[in-house]
């Protein structure tokens, strides 16, 4: 007998198939609850990929939105110009003030001056 038939024989053999069907049973009753639970884990953590993924893809859109907003853009610009003339309009009146106290002291002086020419 060769070997091919006696690998036939043995195939047709109730309890080598009987075995077979135990040991395929065994396996499965083995390595099936870890593998749905795998399944399981999977497919949360690609539910949570997508809603992070719709996420950013939606925070991506309001940056774009906003970079965009000519509004936002005339607002930035004014910020500028009103800073200038804020620093200018500071300027001018810190020179008025200046000139402000400059005259007080000479009002002070020149009052001083006729006291004493009305005293002689």
């Amino acid at each position: 007998m060769s070997e091919e038939e006696m690998r036939n024989e043995n195939l047709e053999n109730p309890n080598v198939i009987k075995t077979v069907e135990l040991l395929a049973k065994g396996l499965m009753e083995i390595y099936e609850p870890p593998i749905s639970t795998l399944n399981t884990h999977l497919k949360e953590l690609t539910d949570e990929q997508e809603a992070v993924h719709n996420m950013i893809v939606s925070e991506n859109r309001r940056i774009d939105d906003l970079q965009n907003d000519a509004t936002l853009d005339a607002l930035l610009a004014d910020i500028a110009t009103n800073k200038e003339k804020l620093t200018s309009l500071t300027s001018s009146m810190l020179s008025l003030h200046k000139r402000v106290q400059d005259l007080q002291v000479r009002a002070a002086n020149v009052e001083k001056a006729a006291k004493s020419r009305a005293t002689n």
